[in-house]
C-alpha cells in the first residue's frame, strides 16, 4: 500500500536510542581545548570569565551538547567563520542553525530616484 504523503527528512527526529549527533573531530577539539586550558575548563566559564580561544568547526551538523556551555566557537557558513558563544538556551539545537549562510539583500534609494535630500539642520526636505 503506497502513502499518500512523501517521504520527508525534516517530519522525522533522530532516534532516542541513537543520542546526540557530534561529529568526532568536533569532540576532539573540545577536549584538547579543555585540556589546554584546565583552570578556564573547571572554573572559569563559569564565573563569567571570557573562553580564552575560539574553536573553529564546519561541523555545522553537530548538535551542542551541555559541556560547550560558553565556549567559542567559530562556525562556517560557507565563506568565512561566524562566532558564536553557546549559552545554555542553545543545547539540543545544530550549530549550523546559528551561523546564517545566506545574506538578506539590502536595497539602498539611489539618490534623484525617490529619495529627497534632508537638510540635517531644519530636518526638511
Amino acid at each position: 500500500r503506497a502513502c499518500k504523503r512523501p517521504f520527508a527528512a525534516a517530519a522525522m527526529p533522530r532516534s532516542v536510542w541513537k543520542g546526540p549527533y557530534v561529529a568526532v573531530n568536533l569532540l576532539q577539539d573540545v577536549i584538547s581545548f579543555a585540556r589546554r586550558h584546565p583552570d578556564w575548563w573547571s572554573k572559569g566559564r563559569f564565573q563569567g570569565v571570557k573562553a580564552p580561544e575560539v574553536i573553529n568547526t564546519h561541523c555545522r551538523a553537530s548538535v551542542v551538547l551541555p559541556d560547550f556551555v560558553h565556549c567559542k566557537f567559530g562556525v562556517h557558513n560557507g565563506k568565512d567563520y561566524v562566532r558564536i558563544e553557546v549559552q545554555e538556551a542553545m543545547i539540543g539545537h545544530k550549530l549550523g542553525e546559528f551561523s546564517p549562510t545566506r545574506k538578506i539583500p539590502v536595497h539602498k534609494n539611489k539618490a534623484g530616484i525617490g529619495s529627497k535630500k534632508i537638510n540635517p539642520k531644519t530636518g526638511k526636505a
